[in-house]
């Protein structure tokens, strides 16, 4: 067996105490994409809807229920709640996209936004905009989750939350490689003279399912998924991103190497 599967067979048995075979099985259902609360509400998200799919915005991992809702051209998009947010208790958003209406004095645009205004248990309200982006083909995810801040582990047995802006005063004890990650940018060094990239992380997944060296069914799949959503919305390590899901970061290091030999064996052929 190659050696990517058995590392996604051995990550398995660590994060559930069990072996799944390698087998042939239906796609697994992609991962929601996991922002962190804060980052959410001070950057424009980018969410993207599908024809004939509903795409939702969650905040159920939080405290807060949403308050008021306002998409600023409304021809392409409506959108449903989990409940009437009259009652207060609404924390799920439902975005459909529907074939182009005309309302008389309007204006429109391809990439519209979407106002959400929540408030918490204590009151605070905070208001999220985010980008609706429409696309022909299904998206990567199936949703966006807003979260309370992750919990990364530290040196020790200590746990700190993640701020978008980085670890409180903790980070002043990293090196300055770790200190200088920019949401996005993120390397992990594969041997001596290679780094992987986060696009390249991405890469190894997909050739890895698509060799069958693992399939999308395997938990460890929608994990990595969301490795990379919290690598591109956060700054934080590639290391403590896989440590924060629960995925060994040998898994990581495995899809970045096998997306960088692939580059490297079709540069040869090309010469």
């Amino acid at each position: 067996m190659k050696q990517f599967a058995t590392l996604v067979i051995a990550s398995t048995t660590i994060l559930f105490g069990v072996t799944i075979p390698v087998v042939q099985a239906q796609a697994q259902t992609p991962a929601y994409r996991l922002i962190e609360r804060d980052m959410a509400a001070s950057n424009r998200i980018q969410v993207q809807v599908t024809p004939g799919r509903a795409t939702p915005i969650s905040f159920t991992q939080t405290d807060e229920a949403i308050a008021y809702i306002l998409v600023a051209d409304p021809s392409r998009l409506v959108y449903t709640t989990d409940t009437d947010l009259k009652n207060g208790r609404a924390t799920t958003i439902f975005l459909r996209a529907i074939q182009p209406l005309k309302f008389p004095g309007a204006t429109t645009t391809a990439i519209t936004n979407l106002l959400v205004q929540t408030v918490d248990k204590t009151g605070q309200k905070r208001l999220y905009n985010f980008d609706i982006v429409p696309v022909r083909r299904n998206t990567g995810y199936v949703g966006i989750q807003i979260a309370n801040a992750f919990v990364i582990p530290l040196q020790g047995s200590k746990l700190r939350a993640a701020s978008p802006i980085g670890f409180g005063t903790a980070r002043r004890h990293r090196t300055a490689s770790e200190n200088s990650a920019i949401a996005g940018q993120q390397t992990l060094l594969i041997d001596k003279n290679r780094r992987a990239r986060v696009d390249d992380i991405e890469t190894g997944l997909r050739i890895a399912i698509n060799r069958g060296y693992t399939n999308k069914s395997d938990p460890v799949v929608p994990k990595v998924q969301q490795i990379l959503s919290l690598l591109r919305n956060s700054k934080v390590t590639i290391p403590e991103a896989a440590t924060s899901v629960g995925v060994p970061v040998e898994v990581i290091s495995e899809l970045g190497r096998i997306a960088l030999n692939d580059r490297l064996l079709r540069l040869g052929q090309q010469r």
